[in-house]
């Protein structure tokens, strides 16, 4: 992202009114560390000057930012699949939407941020900082979608997988909102158990 960085310290391209009204402002937010309000001060300048091309940089900077805050927020979910031990595997489902959740919002907050870099290559296509910033956002994307999509897949196959009953207590299982524990049996089917009954079967 160094490329990205270096965009940013460069001058922009504004009209004294744009960077008064609307830059300034933002950048005084984006100080303190506040890009979701940096980001909202300069689309509202964008509504008033569709074709600024300092404040499209800037709209695109600020939703990476956002972006990415949002992505160092994950790191600090607890662990949603964490090994018991003997092969058996938990899996949180709760906290697993959530991630989902979280996932969905970043790739929507990297792809208006790739609509304003789109809007910015048509008004300075040679721009080599800003090729760079597409492609790591692209990259990004891309990671995040595969992410999400590995996580869905889960959760849509473990009932076909390991039935949608618990084997210990045999009422149903919600694989997106409880915590689910899978274990192989002796004969190499997958159970699902809710953690308490897993729990509650191994002290015994």
């Amino acid at each position: 992202m160094d490329a990205v960085e270096t965009a940013y310290k460069a001058p922009l391209k504004l009209t004294p009114e744009e960077k008064k009204h609307f830059a300034d402002p933002a950048m005084q937010e984006a100080d303190n560390s506040n890009f979701p309000s940096a980001l909202e001060i300069v689309s509202n300048g964008l509504d008033a000057h569709p074709a600024s091309e300092g404040l499209l940089f800037l709209k695109a900077y600020f939703g990476y930012k956002v972006a990415d805050t949002m992505s160092n927020e994950l790191s600090s979910y607890p662990r949603v699949i964490e090994p018991l031990g003997n092969g058996a595997l938990m899996i949180d489902g709760a906290m697993t939407s959530q991630m989902l959740g979280k996932f969905h919002q970043i790739i929507d907050t990297l792809s208006e941020t790739e609509e304003a870099i789109n809007e910015l290559l048509q008004v300075n296509p040679k721009s080599k900082d800003v090729v760079d910033f597409k492609g790591y956002i692209d990259l990004k994307k891309q990671q995040l979608n595969q992410e999400s999509e590995n996580m869905q897949a889960t959760f849509n196959r473990s009932p076909q997988l390991a039935g949608s009953f618990c084997a210990g207590c045999q009422r149903s299982i919600s694989y997106t909102t409880q915590k689910v524990v899978f274990k192989r049996t002796a004969d190499s089917r997958l159970e699902a158990w809710h953690f308490g009954c897993f729990q509650s079967s191994s002290k015994n």
